[in-house]
């Protein structure tokens, strides 16, 4: 079943859905009738089966009946936010897309001495919206109850005003080196909240990360194996999915 989010706190049993995005996809693209059931989420994460009683076409607009369901939370229990040097933009997309899905809250991009793309005044505002609109539809395909936010930075250095409570920056050097257990030990702490850096396909510069070591990030190894820029902040929330829901406590 579709899910889709709503702007409205949800306070009533029947809704009238004017959302011209969310009437365009369930009654023009999949043609959704009366009867057929959705679900939809509120700035409030409450989840709601919402059957379908009126569509009016003309009017752009359809009704449903609404019922709060408490079914089990999707979000990790642990916030994440996963920092990014600017790639391509097909990599940008797919890391905004997968790292959605994976259940990262927060998404960075930024610019560093390595970055293979520099994005200019004029045009970031465009960028995030569309990185936004696909953390979105993300989103919804995997039945969250929350919308990662992007976020972009002109720096490296503006990312200190991220911090979370456990800060790291992946750095191949590290894995290179053979060190394999401070991200284990990290998160055997049970932080609530983790903020984890990745360079571009070039990496990062010593200097850089000189900078966040100094600003409290811890340099980790992500296993043996070197990896592309995209694939290593998807095999760091991999990690917390298993370490956080999969692992039996």
């Amino acid at each position: 079943m579709e899910q889709y989010f709503v702007k409205q706190a949800i306070t009533t049993n029947n809704l009238t859905i004017e959302d011209q995005e969310i009437f365009r996809h369930a009654i023009k693209v999949l043609r959704h009738k009366n009867g057929d059931v959705i679900y939809l989420v509120d700035p409030t994460e409450k989840l709601f089966k919402a059957t379908i009683t009126n569509v009016a076409v003309e009017e752009k607009q359809f009704q449903v009946d609404l019922e709060l369901l408490d079914w089990a939370s999707t979000e990790l229990p642990i916030d994440v936010t996963v920092a990014c040097s600017l790639s391509k933009k097909d990599k940008i997309e797919w890391i905004t897309q997968k790292s959605t899905e994976l259940g990262a809250k927060t998404i960075i991009f930024f610019s560093s001495k390595y970055s293979i793309m520099n994005w200019k005044k004029n045009v970031v505002e465009k960028k995030v919206a569309r990185l936004q609109e696909i953390a979105k539809n993300a989103a919804q395909q995997s039945k969250r109850r929350v919308i990662p936010e992007v976020i972009y930075l002109n720096s490296l250095k503006d990312l200190v005003d991220y911090k979370t409570e456990a800060n790291l920056v992946a750095y191949e050097e590290s894995a290179k080196q053979g060190e394999i257990s401070l991200l284990a030990q990290t998160l055997n702490k049970n932080p609530k909240s983790t903020l984890c850096a990745f360079g571009p396909e070039g990496g990062f510069a010593p200097d850089e990360i000189d900078y966040l070591n100094q600003n409290d990030f811890l340099s980790v190894g992500l296993g043996p194996r070197i990896m592309r820029a995209e694939t290593a902040p998807m095999y760091f929330l991999s990690v917390l999915s298993y370490k956080y829901e999969l692992t039996v406590k």
